[in-house]
């Protein structure tokens, strides 16, 4: 079981500025060496406000070589509302193509399952090392990028898989559980009673949250908020 560090905020506000005091200090270290950084960033709307700030600070550092991939897509264009790469581009319109370069897990296929292949030779190219953190956050139901209860959490010696939301039938694409668990860090961003609840319970259960806090080799900080 790995470890496991909880962090309670009194709301987001005090969340944002914990996790991205965490963010800015490795950027900054990272600067001083020439270090590349990389970062596997969920999706979705709770994170999005974090990532609007730190496109704000970020537009004053001098560091170009951060890498970010989402730890999910839907098989959707950019331009679509419930794209996560059209996301990170909205919310990083600062340092985007500047302090960071995104890498796609799309491509031109007609369906991830048809593209995985490729895709998962693009992470292992642009991608050789661990990243450097791995933000995730973690559905009422457990899952973790699109990694569902029952569902496979890796395909094989793919970095990622095609992947189906349960209830919506929506075809995605996710990091793999051993590609999401290959990094230095992992920060894990929840929100709300319900979730917190659900996580105490979890080494217990076989969810993909369970899977994670069984085998991740590197501490799991959480930062929660009512």
């Amino acid at each position: 079981m790995a470890s496991v560090q909880f962090n309670s905020y009194a709301n987001f506000a005090g969340l944002s500025t914990a996790l991205l005091g965490q963010w800015l200090d490795l950027i900054d270290q990272a600067a001083v060496v020439q270090q590349t950084l990389s970062f596997a960033l969920a999706g979705g709307s709770t994170p999005a406000p974090l990532y609007r700030q730190l496109d704000t600070m970020l537009a004053g550092r001098s560091i170009k070589n951060i890498k970010l991939v989402a730890t999910d897509e839907r098989w959707v264009d950019d331009a679509d509302a419930q794209s996560n790469e059209g996301l990170f581009k909205q919310c990083l319109p600062l340092s985007h193509g500047k302090q960071w370069n995104l890498v796609s897990l799309k491509n031109t296929a007609q369906t991830p399952e048809l593209a995985a292949e490729a895709i998962s030779a693009r992470l292992q190219q642009q991608f050789p090392a661990p990243f450097s953190a791995v933000l995730l956050g973690m559905g009422s139901d457990g899952h973790i990028a699109s990694l569902f209860p029952d569902a496979p959490l890796q395909n094989e010696a793919l970095s990622c898989l095609a992947a189906l939301h349960p209830q919506s039938g929506q075809s995605r694409i996710s990091l793999a559980l051993p590609r999401l668990l290959d990094t230095k860090k992992i920060w894990l961003l929840i929100t709300g009673a319900e979730k917190k609840q659900l996580f105490e319970k979890a080494a217990g259960a076989d969810l993909p949250i369970s899977a994670l806090l069984r085998d991740a080799r590197c501490t799991i900080e959480v930062f929660w908020c009512p």
